[in-house]
């Protein structure tokens, strides 16, 4: 019997096993990206922002509604979260900071979208806006920002829009902005405008929405949690502020009660414009989305002292 030949087949290498690809939420929901290439352009590193056109720098007064490429240079005097989109999608917008900005001649509000930056603020810091829009005024839900006579609006996410961006002077600050505080107005027989005491405004001055308290920080207190109704945990921190005339305590919530890890007892002075009121056990003003809140405010001195209602604590009694 003549011996049998090996198949052909027998001379070759078996070929490896085709590897399974394996299953993305990008090919579950079939749109040809991977859940990687996703989360890269979605979550990319943050970049030095450079200009591609030119800003003209303006003043918040002058700001008028329409497309416009604007800069903006203010203190931020409020600060509060917007709640979260409801929307699963992996890209939709995750948060909302409104801050509410102010300079020589007026206030504006921005609404800073963002996904993955978390934008450190502090009530006082100078801050930068670029935005190649200015909307109206927002009159959304409950918030009238009338009473801060911000006639518009900046809305910017510069994450997805490289037309804008927002940047916080932590390292430079250039002093104040102007020569008063905003708002902080004098009368032709050079009194100060809506400002009255810390007693007068407990005493029933908080109805009027355009009252203004000068205070000193007197004591500030330990950081703690609070639950809400909705189930959310909120920072707080009570400060201890006087004049002249009483003490109150200053309850600042959230995001901005950050803020008073920078003070200085028997040193920082806070100009509040319509603050909250509420008088339990101990008289407690808070900071509302109404309320502007300036760190140490500088101001015509001489004009203030001749005043009849005058600033209600000495430097006698700062020092202590």
């Amino acid at each position: 019997m003549a011996p049998q030949c090996p198949l052909i087949q027998s001379f070759f290498q078996p070929s490896p096993a085709a590897p399974v690809p394996a299953v993305t939420n990008a090919d579950e929901n079939d749109d040809g990206f991977t859940t990687t290439e996703v989360k890269a352009f979605l979550y990319s590193t943050p970049h030095a922002w450079k200009p591609r056109v030119q800003y003209e720098i303006t003043h918040i007064a002058a700001l008028a509604p329409g497309p416009h490429c604007v800069c903006v240079l203010g203190r931020v005097v409020n600060f509060y979260d917007q709640p979260t989109s409801t929307s699963k999608l992996p890209y939709a917008t995750k948060r909302c900071l409104n801050v509410l900005l102010r300079d020589d001649t007026g206030m504006i509000k921005v609404k800073l979208w963002y996904l993955k930056v978390d934008y450190q603020l502090r009530l006082g810091q100078l801050v930068s806006v670029w935005t190649p829009l200015i909307s109206g005024a927002d009159t959304s839900g409950s918030v009238s920002i009338k009473i801060q006579n911000a006639a518009c609006t900046i809305d910017i996410f510069p994450e997805r829009d490289n037309r804008c961006y927002f940047m916080v002077h932590a390292d430079k600050d250039d002093g104040p902005l102007s020569g008063a505080p905003h708002g902080y107005g004098y009368d032709d027989d050079k009194q100060p405008s809506n400002l009255t005491t810390l007693k007068r405004f407990i005493e029933g001055g908080y109805d009027v929405p355009t009252a203004k308290v000068l205070v000193c920080v007197k004591s500030i207190g330990g950081r703690k949690k609070f639950a809400t109704k909705k189930g959310s945990v909120l920072d707080v921190v009570n400060v201890i502020i006087f004049d002249e005339t009483y003490d109150a305590t200053l309850a600042l919530c959230g995001r901005v009660a950050t803020s008073a890890a920078y003070w200085k007892t028997s040193n920082t002075v806070l100009l509040l414009a319509n603050p909250g009121f509420r008088s339990d056990k101990r008289s407690t003003l808070s900071i509302t989305p109404n309320t502007s809140v300036e760190v140490d405010p500088f101001f015509d001195v001489e004009s203030a002292a001749k005043a009849d209602i005058r600033v209600k604590f000495t430097l006698a009694e700062i020092d202590e």
